[in-house]
């Protein structure tokens, strides 16, 4: 039996990622959209300096050229350390991030190698602020991007020239309007687009909106069906020789984005002939990281809409934040030497995202430690030790020193990279090795 704490929350993540939830909104959004005959309008966030936001503004450009549709922009501020705790982390990894996907679907972004100034940033949100009243924002917005990361103030003085330039108490005014609507809309990052009760954060989410706006019959008459500009994403089903090679994962048992990821990482090293090594890591909120409701939120809705496109079973979630997870670490500890790791950590993560296992009760435990292939005298053993923080503070100075802090990541060859969305990206790796023959006992 569930204690009743335990149970009220799986009821209520359970409502949270519910698909009928989502369908629901969308309907609920459509009809108040005709009621009121209004334009299919999209709300989208932008900052100069955020990467993410230099890739987007594009894409929403593009997006509108397809789909008959109204799009609001609004400068907002870069987010409080609550939601981002590692912003000199954050930004230059993102820089990287940026680069990669422009290299690999030629979109309108170059690594300058450093932080766009913030003087040029100033002034870049400001001319926007005039210009958000002129003809064409989004525009204005992709040519001042332009501007401030390529340190290039004389094009700025040009569009200061074309659209004005609003005084500093008037730019500070709109971006925390911006700030403000974004926040109370549910989300905490810049580059994301809210549509009809959901949001779209960055590249990787742009299809959603677009299948969503075909459904809606709302491409312009005569655009193509392909999206080039909002790829899903998805490694392939390649396979090479990469035998000596070892694949570090980075997982924390209390991350919905590493249960969605683990079994396509240890398919894609299997695959290629790769070694995976898993170096567990305790999660942000155990770390003294916050995690503000509104972004576990969106972590949790977003997941699931993966879950749902890579056809995994998510949403039946009995959190494992605390006890649960440094009981699981314990086991997955002793499970690694003795090749039950795998399959431990995704019995688990299975059980506490999917099936809504209590792993802090003794029954909930022995049910995904059977599983797994591993006894009840096995886990109490594993429960008594407490080596597993010592290894789990080393995988993350490791995860830190790869320039790295979030989960899951991965680290194979040449490649540090974060997330679940970038695993096509260790394939990438993995057969550049093959080819190569680097990797080869």
């Amino acid at each position: 039996m569930q204690r009743p704490k335990v149970w009220l929350r799986r009821q209520v993540y359970r409502l949270l990622t519910s698909s009928r939830r989502r369908a629901f909104r969308h309907w609920s959004a459509e009809r108040r959209r005709r009621r009121e005959g209004a334009a299919h309008r999209i709300a989208y966030f932008h900052r100069f300096g955020d990467p993410t936001s230099a890739l987007m503004v594009g894409l929403v450009a593009a997006l509108r050229e397809r789909y008959d549709i109204e799009v609001d922009l609004m400068p907002v501020d870069a987010p409080e350390l609550a939601v981002a705790p590692e912003p000199e982390r954050l930004t230059a990894y993102a820089r990287l991030d940026a680069a990669r996907l422009a290299r690999k679907f030629g979109l309108d972004f170059t690594d300058p190698g450093h932080a766009p100034d913030a003087a040029l940033m100033a002034r870049a949100t400001a001319i926007l602020v005039a210009a958000l009243s002129g003809p064409d924002p989004l525009a204005a917005a992709a040519a001042l991007d332009r501007a401030v990361w390529a340190d290039d103030t004389a094009a700025l003085d040009e569009l200061a020239h074309r659209h004005g330039e609003a005084s500093p108490e008037a730019a500070a005014m709109a971006v925390a309007e911006g700030t403000e609507r974004r926040n109370g809309l549910g989300h905490f990052q810049a580059g994301s687009i809210h549509y009809g009760g959901e949001w779209y954060w960055g590249a990787d989410r742009l299809h959603y909106l677009e299948a969503r706006l075909d459904s809606l019959k709302v491409r312009r008459q005569g655009r193509e069906a392909a999206a080039p500009f909002a790829p899903a994403l998805l490694e392939t089903q390649a396979q090479g020789d990469a035998r000596g090679v070892v694949l570090e994962i980075y997982p924390s048992l209390r991350s919905p984005y590493t249960w969605i990821a683990m079994e396509r990482a240890f398919a894609l090293a299997e695959r290629w002939g790769a070694t995976p090594e898993i170096r567990f890591v305790l999660p942000m909120v155990m770390r003294n990281l916050p995690v503000p409701p509104r972004k576990g939120r969106y972590f949790l809705v977003d997941t699931k809409r993966e879950a749902e496109r890579l056809g995994l079973p998510f949403g039946n979630i009995c959190d494992p934040v605390g006890r649960p997870t440094e009981r699981g670490l314990a086991v997955l500890h002793h499970a690694i030497p003795a090749g039950r790791g795998q399959a431990f950590l995704i019995s688990f993560l299975k059980g506490v995202w999917a099936e809504g296992i209590d792993a802090g009760s003794d029954t909930g435990l022995k049910r995904i430690a059977a599983r797994a292939g591993i006894s009840w005298p096995a886990v109490e053993a594993a429960l008594a030790d407490d080596s597993w923080r010592k290894v789990a503070e080393a995988n993350r100075a490791r995860l830190l020193s790869l320039g790295l802090w979030g989960v899951p990541s991965f680290h194979v060859g040449d490649l540090a990279v974060w997330g679940q969305d970038r695993l096509w990206l260790v394939e990438e790796e993995l057969a550049r090795i093959a080819a190569k023959g680097e990797g080869k006992a």
